[in-house]
């Protein structure tokens, strides 16, 4: 059974939720709802939430004060916000789930079914990925965000100018790094484009994600030799623009 706390400060919002979620999601249930995160800390001692659904914006305590309050807890989170791009962007670097309002019916679904698989997980892995995020909210510039990479192995922390390359097949992405192993994480490639553009990653391929930064070489056929010995090809119909963005001609 899924247990859902609800927090979120405008009492329509919160109503709206837990409306939705009985409706579009199914299975056995229950859902509580605050609009006081003061009062959701002490609910959340005697309910204890599989699940808590978390407004980021909040006057007094918001959400991730909240989630700094919570000392001691064993719930998943996926947080609500009406749009703050810089929150966004620290939230997926921590391989955490985030709706946009109004909330999406099956951006609903997807979320809450991620959060069902998410339950065999160790507890401690959900604590992991909120420190994390915390982390990279206290950063002033998203430069020195830690990106979490969630496996089956565990959850493992990196720093975006340590990843050399990325390789996409059908809903797997493989991470290749300088020093360690690979790392094969259950999200697609076009996902984790998305969050690197802007970390100095180029998509040089449909299957291929490459970091800047690692790029020793790039001859004429189109080949581009990594720090890590890698060889990367390169798209035929990207093959000009990214050899004139390297200075070849």
């Amino acid at each position: 059974m899924i247990k859902i706390l609800i927090i979120d400060d405008e009492q329509s919002a919160g109503r709206i939720l837990k409306v939705l979620i009985e409706k579009h999601i199914p299975g056995e249930k229950q859902i509580e709802v605050s609009n006081d995160p003061a009062e959701a800390l002490q609910i959340l001692k005697e309910y204890q939430p599989t699940l808590v659904m978390l407004d980021i914006e909040m006057p007094g305590m918001n959400g991730f004060d909240f989630l700094n309050r919570a000392s001691e807890w064993d719930f998943d989170v996926i947080f609500t916000t009406a749009y703050d791009k810089y929150a966004i962007k620290a939230i997926r670097f921590s391989a955490l789930d985030y709706l946009l309002k109004p909330v999406d019916i099956v951006e609903l679904q997807n979320a809450v079914n991620r959060h069902i698989v998410k339950q065999q997980a160790p507890l401690k892995e959900n604590r992991q990925l909120v420190n994390n995020l915390i982390y990279n909210l206290q950063q002033k510039d998203q430069q020195q965000f830690k990106l979490a990479l969630s496996t089956s192995e565990g959850i493992f922390l990196y720093d975006p100018k340590d990843i050399v390359a990325l390789e996409g097949s059908s809903n797997y992405t493989r991470f290749f790094f300088a020093e360690h192993k690979p790392l094969i994480v259950a999200k697609t490639l076009k996902e984790y484009e998305d969050i690197l553009t802007e970390h100095q990653f180029l998509r040089v391929h449909k299957s291929y994600l490459v970091n800047k930064l690692h790029v020793l070489k790039v001859d004429r056929d189109g080949i581009l030799e990594m720090s890590n010995q890698q060889h990367i090809p390169i798209s035929r119909r990207r093959k000009a623009e990214i050899l004139q963005w390297f200075g070849k001609k």
